[in-house]
């Protein structure tokens, strides 16, 4: 078993994308910069080739901008078995899930991407559909996808929680988005911002599937965590710690509360039963974070 990096949001020059770069020189940028794997999602359209750099992830994104202050509706798919048809049924909750139901028909898992771009979608639309297993609750894409919210906006780390509250399991990633790879600025969406590293028994496309159905998996734009255990009655982590940083654990339940917090590189929570869910979010003092994906637990505990 290992921890292996990769990204989820990944475009190139292929039909349908905005980057300038070929795919071969994307899968060597991210080979070059120490990822395992790699999920190309250009717009639309299936990109395939043969590589063997690192593994490759089958992967495209569904969707469009949509008109009328609906925001970029675009769904990722991954570990599809073939080109997923966009359907535009004009209206948001519809069209988010015509293409949720696409990639799941081709054989994929679902991921919601970049809640805050323009007003995707919030928890209250994510509720009306079905399907979906994954939501980003960071994008590297730069200031316009706004994870932070603002006044009257909430964070996507909140829309995360409110879903959670709900009942509704659903995991966390982070992503690039990455769409320029020759021209380096905070307001472009360059690559290297968010990944996910899953836990699994070996370095291939099923085991990076099989780990993001199943949450064996944490996202990071910066935070490397050395271990993560976790169970219906205890979730514990250690962080592999840089010099100069310092960490903040904080251990989440329902509605987004803290359930307890820690400095250090390590943390432990006990279940209690009460707490409809616990993830844990990890806060470095350089200002990145990791996300531990939630755990539901039963009032039995």
């Amino acid at each position: 078993m290992g921890w292996y990096k990769g990204n989820l949001h990944t475009h190139t020059s292929e039909l349908g994308s905005e980057g300038p770069a070929a795919p071969e020189a994307v899968v060597h940028w991210y080979a070059e910069h120490g990822y395992d794997w790699l999920s190309i999602t250009d717009h639309n359209v299936l990109t395939e080739l043969e590589t063997e750099e690192l593994i490759l992830v089958r992967g495209q994104e569904v969707g469009k901008h949509m008109p009328g202050g609906n925001g970029p509706i675009h769904v990722n798919g991954f570990g599809i078995s073939r080109s997923v048809e966009f359907v535009d049924l004009e209206e948001k909750v519809p069209t988010m899930q015509a293409s949720i139901d696409g990639v799941v028909a081709a054989g994929g898992i679902a991921s919601l991407n970049h809640p805050n771009d323009r007003g995707s979608f919030n928890h209250t639309h994510l509720l009306q559909t079905t399907g979906a297993t994954l939501m980003e609750v960071f994008n590297g894409g730069g200031p316009g996808k706004n994870n932070e919210g603002g006044p009257g906006v909430p964070s996507c780390e909140e829309i995360w929680d409110n879903v959670l509250t709900s009942g509704r399991l659903i995991y966390g990633i982070a992503t690039d988005d990455a769409h320029v790879y020759d021209e380096w600025r905070p307001d472009r969406s360059n690559p290297g911002r968010g990944w996910v590293f899953v836990w699994a028994d070996e370095l291939s496309e099923q085991s990076v599937i099989t780990a993001l159905k199943t949450g064996s998996f944490y996202a990071s734009n910066g935070v490397t965590l050395a271990s993560v255990e976790a169970s219906p009655s205890k979730m514990s982590l250690v962080v592999a710690g840089r010099k100069g940083e310092s960490y903040s654990i904080t251990f989440s339940g329902n509605n987004g509360s803290v359930l307890s917090q820690t400095t250090g590189l390590e943390g432990t929570y006990t279940m209690s039963g009460e707490e409809g869910y616990v993830r844990a979010t990890v806060s470095s003092s350089q200002g990145s974070k990791a996300w531990v994906q939630p755990v539901f637990v039963n009032a039995s505990t």
